[in-house]
């Protein structure tokens, strides 16, 4: 039978795997079920003990029966595991790597032992997990949701989210092979991801898959989910950018449909060997608050820089700027644009960093004596719960069966797997792994780049905002599950809770101050008698906002520090359309400038050549032409967008709107100028109306085949498309 090692260094005593807790010491049990990654793991029967630590429950389930000592991991870091390794900002969907080695001396005596993790995996009473695959497939949880239509569509927005990192590493396609994509209550994780066989997928084919959704979706989204998978299809939806702008009208609309109540509390102790607390916190530590619907709810949580000079007064500088700042962001009074709201957060932090880097500056602190603080953020608005974290404090979101660790940590061990040179649980053991590589007040925001992001509420969940003085050394996985989860069942209150994890992390830890913020969201559907979603209503709301020209695109959403732009994000003042006129003024002065010098510098060159016969020019007809160059007869394209085609050359009969992703032959031109012959190879599309026209031959109006238009297609294709044309 498997078996647990308590994590206590100074215990380690062998546990049932029933056990919750440490029958010695009563130190909460890890259990990390892992997944194999690669067939490796077939040569080992049921049950048995790898490497003296990893039990083999079947062939895609291993535990790790020594969680508290860190797994091993080969010097030689693949190129494919390295793609995992960048995708460490987006862990909260993605598989990491657990382990990676090679057990035997001998390189080629066994294979390497690769195993993923995923975070916290729902487990039976038994400790056993409670899926045979470790989590679900969206396909087979989808129907339970059916009276949760805000968590179905959550589902699909982060599954959108996901689409351009994917592509980013050529594995988008692991987003669309339905036995991949699953769920972790309300979070969409893959099971593993593959390498793109091609490079031309498109998120029409989400609505593909979507649509095979839409028996078991919620009455209240059906009608828009088939309206958008249909839009998907048509190409009217061409690039992840304009779907994601779709589903933040749907969102904000479907949240207008449940009930919510938060509850917030924040606590913070010196903790028993530091002298003075460097930690601040907001709301004031000690009171429950219940923000109501018209007040701008949002708590706080800053760590002053240890090691730092003043970091108290830096952590509290912090908090004060916020708490004046926030309740002034135009977004969440004026407007529900999400990709604004992000930006105004993020502004309000460079604002933060710029008033401790400026008294920094005026008490003339160089150096280590510079202050500076730690913050992580939550703020809620509606449904929706904007987060923010520059430094190594942390938030966690917790659920009745999962804790997921939201923030990524501004630090040398997360910079280094995200740059794909260590592995996270391998550089986490280095002296030097916990050095900040940013933090508030430390110098200008030029250099500050906030994490900001944003997460949708469905269910009832707990969000946990705490400095490392309790996130270190694993106590928040080791206790969520008996210390905070039973806030979700109503076994405990908040107050009861803060003081019981300030008491974990002052006797587990007891190394620094400790602050806490628990922020309890508690949601619930009002009613399914609503008027259901329609496209209408979301393409009204875009019209409103014109943002069907301004599509939601979220360049910090997720995105680790150092992945972001080197450019600071524009102070409120300082506009687009200001800077663009700033541009163009310098632009033309400095053109005026040139101009003017040229021409005196050519006058002067020819005053001082000689006489010659002046040389003929080429006439316009013999310049180069500027219209794109044409592929060649016989070359097959793709289309990219919906392309009109015409019967005869004269393009008096027109045949339907081929959708994007239809493949055409370029055939030999004839006496006809203005016009481009192909052949219809393949239509991307279902109805039988549109496959009747493969093998027609058809013409396109020139200025219509733009190199926006097509692409070169380079797989196979079938029926009379096979053969070059003569």
């Amino acid at each position: 039978m498997a078996t647990i090692q308590c994590s206590n260094p100074e215990c380690q005593t062998i546990n049932p795997l029933q056990n919750l807790v440490c029958e010695k010491c009563e130190t909460p049990l890890l259990k990390r079920y892992l997944r194999p990654l690669g067939d490796w793991v077939t040569s080992f029967e049921q049950g048995a003990l790898i490497d003296e630590r990893y039990w083999v429950i079947s062939h895609q389930v291993v535990l790790d029966s020594k969680p508290g000592i860190p797994p091993e991991f080969s010097e030689d870091i693949p190129e494919k595991i390295r793609k995992y390794l960048r995708l460490f900002p987006y862990r909260l969907h993605l598989p990491q790597i657990y382990t990676y080695y090679n057990p035997s001396q001998e390189e080629n005596h066994s294979p390497q032992i690769a195993l993923l993790e995923y975070g916290t995996i729902p487990l039976k009473e038994s400790g056993e997990p409670r899926y045979p695959e470790l989590l679900p497939p969206l396909t087979q949880i989808w129907t339970e949701a059916k009276d949760n239509p805000l968590r179905q569509l959550n589902w699909l927005w982060q599954m959108a989210k996901l689409w351009q990192p994917l592509e980013g590493q050529q594995m988008v396609s692991s987003l669309l092979d339905t036995s991949l994509v699953r769920v972790n209550a309300g979070m969409i994780q893959l099971l593993d991801f593959h390498p793109d066989e091609h490079n031309f997928h498109s998120v029409k084919e989400l609505g593909q898959l979507w649509l095979s959704l839409t028996e078991g979706t919620s009455p209240l989204i059906v009608d828009y989910l088939q309206s958008l998978c249909d839009y998907l299809q048509r190409g009217k939806i061409p690039h992840p950018d304009y779907l994601l702008s779709y589903f933040d009208p749907a969102l904000t609309y479907c949240g207008q449909w449940y009930n919510k109540k938060y509850q917030i509390f924040t606590l913070t102790d010196s903790g028993p060997t530091r002298s003075h607390n460097e930690d601040a916190c907001y709301p004031s530590a000690g009171e429950l608050v219940e923000p109501s619907p018209d007040q701008p709810n949002f708590t706080i949580v800053c760590d002053g820089v240890g090691g730092q000079d003043a970091g108290e007064v830096a952590s509290q500088l912090a908090i004060d700027t916020l708490v004046e700042q926030i309740p002034q962001l135009p977004t969440f009074s004026e407007t529900r644009n999400s990709q604004q709201g992000l930006q105004d957060l993020a502004e309000a932090i460079n604002l933060t960093n710029n008033r401790i880097s400026e008294r920094n500056d005026a008490e003339n602190r160089q150096d280590r004596q510079r202050m500076g603080t730690t913050l992580v953020l939550s703020l809620v608005h509606d449904h929706e719960v904007y987060l923010a974290n520059v430094g190594d404090s942390r938030i966690y979101l917790i659920t009745p069966d999962s804790c997921h660790q939201v923030t990524t940590d501004d630090d040398l061990a997360s910079r280094e797997v995200r740059l794909g040179y260590l592995f996270y649980r391998d550089a986490i053991k280095y002296p030097n792994a916990g050095a900040l590589v940013q933090a508030l007040g430390m110098s200008n925001a030029n250099s500050l780049h906030p994490n900001v992001t944003r997460l949708i509420t469905d269910e009832d969940c707990i969000f946990l905002l705490c400095s490392d003085g309790l996130s270190d050394y694993d106590r928040v996985d080791q206790y969520w599950h008996l210390e905070i989860a039973p806030i979700l069942s109503h076994e405990k209150e908040l107050p009861t809770v803060g003081q019981e994890l300030v008491n974990v992390a002052n006797g587990k830890n007891g190394h620094d101050n400790v602050t806490i913020s628990l922020l309890y969201c508690q949601i619930k559907l009002a009613s399914l008698e609503q008027r259901p979603l329609s496209m209408a209503d979301v393409e009204a709301f875009l019209v409103a906002t014109k943002e069907e020209t301004q599509p939601t695109i979220d360049p910090s959403d997720d995105l680790s520090s150092d992945l972001q732009p080197t450019e600071p994000l524009p102070s409120r003042e300082e506009t687009t359309e200001t800077k663009k006129i700033n541009f163009l003024l310098i632009f033309g002065i400095l053109a005026i400038i040139v101009l003017i010098l040229g021409a005196g510098i050519y006058g002067m060159w020819q005053l001082l050549q000689p006489p010659s016969t002046p040389i003929s020019r080429p006439s316009p007809s013999s310049s180069v032409s500027s219209e794109p160059s044409l592929p060649e007869p016989g070359e097959l394209i793709q289309l990219t967008q919906v392309l009109s085609l015409s019967e005869t050359p004269q393009g008096n009969q027109s045949y339907p709107d081929l959708p994007s992703d239809s493949i055409l032959q370029i055939l030999p031109q004839e006496e006809y100028k203005k016009v481009i012959k192909v052949k219809i190879c393949q239509i991307a599309a279902e109805t039988s109306s549109f496959k009747a026209l493969e093998g027609k031959e058809a013409w396109i109006a020139t200025p219509n085949l733009s190199s926006s238009v097509y692409q070169t297609y380079e797989g196979k294709v079938l029926g009379s498309c096979t053969q070059v044309a003569q």
